[in-house]
């Protein structure tokens, strides 16, 4: 199975997003305020995250001129909108499924609105962004291709053009500054808090806690229909229930029945898994195993497991001062999330936003 690595790409062009909007997880929606477990430097099992479907109001097929409007004079585009959708694509390196349009588009235009709700607000500050900021930035962007060409190339792909890229760098630094010059007073983090944090969590900041794992995986389609997956349920307990009650061996029902192609011919070999480093139900499930133990049906993001614990390695904790900058770093983010969030609710209670799809 392949890691989703989660590191932010910012790339300033005239389709996508600000980048400060990404870097600082700008959403108007909620966000959990409980501080994330750190995060160890090694490679997953299993992938960290996997697509969901939550229930949002559904995005007509054939979307009206505009889209949303901001303030009553700014408005949200389709053109706009499309473009950014198609950005997301280019990054994330696939099309967007159909069965996830209507939430991916909900989530662009809520995007969109923040932007313009922030280079309003950058207007009202008296906001400037110097021309030798903009073409310093135009520079990097120009640098991270291997030739001029390349890059013209790239511009033609985006549908823009040099001087288009370089109003949409000028807008990216005014929301930038404005965010900037927001939060940056009210950030207050303590030594003191970030020794707590590690007092109260120092268990997550080990190193060599591992158990050597192997599983059957019964996968299941995001898409799935309710009984299709009560089937794929179904399996996965008599499977569990051969093993354990009928002591049938676990490899080879592993290389018959599992889909996890990756290790079902190696009889559902996972090898050693560090606490904290495969998506929560496996992890929670396998680390409360004791050598030998089989566990539960599992139910993950990829469909359901059936997880049998090997040889535990005891891990040992990582003293506080290799570790205090790391949450920090950690801790500064979330609180940038929260003041962010709080500072795009005020905007758009203050504001008037008209989302017309």
């Amino acid at each position: 199975m392949i890691s989703k690595d989660k590191k932010l790409r910012t790339t300033v062009t005239q389709i996508t997003l600000s980048i400060t909007i990404a870097l600082y997880g700008c959403s108007s929606a909620p966000r959990d305020d409980t501080p994330p477990p750190a995060v160890k430097n090694t490679q997953a099992a299993l992938p960290k995250d996997s697509p969901s479907i939550p229930s949002v109001k559904p995005v007509p097929s054939l979307l009206p001129p505009i889209v949303a409007r901001v303030n009553g004079s700014t408005t949200v585009t389709r053109e706009e909108l499309e473009r950014a959708v198609r950005a997301n694509e280019t990054k994330a390196g696939q099309v967007v499924p159909p069965q996830f349009r209507d939430q991916v588009y909900r989530r662009v235009l809520d995007q969109l609105i923040d932007f313009h709700l922030l280079l309003e607000e950058s207007t009202r500050r008296q906001v400037v962004a110097a021309s030798h900021e903009v073409e310093s930035e135009i520079a990097r962007v120009r640098n991270s291709y291997p030739t001029a060409q390349a890059f013209d190339e790239q511009l033609r792909e985006w549908g823009t053009s040099l001087e288009a890229l370089r109003e949409e760098t000028r807008k990216d630094l005014l929301v930038a500054k404005t965010i900037e010059m927001e939060l940056e007073p009210a950030l207050n983090l303590k030594n003191e808090t970030v020794q707590a944090f590690y007092d109260q969590h120092s268990g997550q900041f080990t190193t060599g806690e591992s158990i050597h794992a192997s599983h059957i995986l019964i996968g299941t389609s995001p898409t799935a229909s309710p009984t299709e997956r009560g089937q794929s349920l179904e399996t996965a307990r008599e499977l569990r229930e051969k093993v354990t009650a009928r002591n049938a061996d676990f490899g080879e029902l592993a290389r018959e029945y599992s889909t996890d192609e990756e290790t079902a011919s190696t009889g559902g070999d996972l090898g050693a898994i560090e606490r904290g480093q495969t998506v929560e139900p496996f992890d929670t499930a396998l680390f409360a195993l004791k050598t030998g133990e089989i566990s539960p049906v599992v139910e993950s993001p990829f469909g359901f497991h059936i997880i049998k614990a090997g040889q535990r390695q005891e891990g040992e904790i990582t003293p506080f001062q290799q570790v205090s900058d790391q949450i920090r770093s950690m801790l500064l983010q979330q609180e940038r999330q929260l003041l962010m969030s709080t500072f795009l609710a005020d905007l758009r209670k203050a504001g008037n936003v008209e989302i017309l799809i």
